[in-house]
C-alpha cells in the first residue's frame, strides 16, 4: 500500500470528526437527560402539593365536622380564624354558615393618621 502524509491527514481530520461528533452527541443526550431530570421533579412536586392541599381540605373538613359537637373544636377554629390576616381570606370567613357562632368580622383598615 502507498503510504502519503496527505492521506493519514485526511484520516486524522476523520477521526477529529467522528469525535467532535460523538462529543456534541453526548452534551445533547446530557442536556435531554437534565430536562427529563427536572420536568419529572417538577411533576413530582405538583404531586406533592396536590397531596398536601387534599390532606388540608380533609383536615379541614374534620375539624369543622368536630365543632359541629365539640367545643375544643370551636375553639380550635376561633383560634385559626385569629390567625387570618390576608383580606381576601377573611372575606371568605366573613359568613361561616357551618358554625355561625365564628364568623370573623371584617378586618379593619390600620389607622395610619399621625396626631
Amino acid at each position: 500500500m502507498w503510504y502519503s502524509f496527505e492521506t493519514e491527514r485526511l484520516h486524522g481530520e476523520d477521526d477529529m470528526s467522528d469525535i467532535a461528533k460523538e462529543i456534541e452527541n453526548a452534551k445533547r443526550i446530557i442536556a435531554e437527560q437534565k430536562k427529563r431530570i427536572k420536568d419529572a421533579q417538577k411533576e413530582a412536586a405538583k404531586a406533592e402539593s396536590k397531596l398536601r392541599d387534599r390532606q388540608n381540605y380533609i383536615l379541614g373538613g374534620a375539624l369543622v365536622k368536630l365543632a359541629e359537637t365539640d367545643e375544643r373544636a370551636v375553639r380550635t377554629i376561633e383560634t385559626l380564624l385569629k390567625l387570618v390576616e390576608r383580606p381576601s381570606d377573611r372575606k371568605a370567613f366573613e359568613v361561616f354558615s357551618r358554625l355561625p357562632g365564628c364568623s370573623l368580622p371584617p378586618q379593619l383598615a390600620p389607622d395610619t393618621s399621625h396626631e
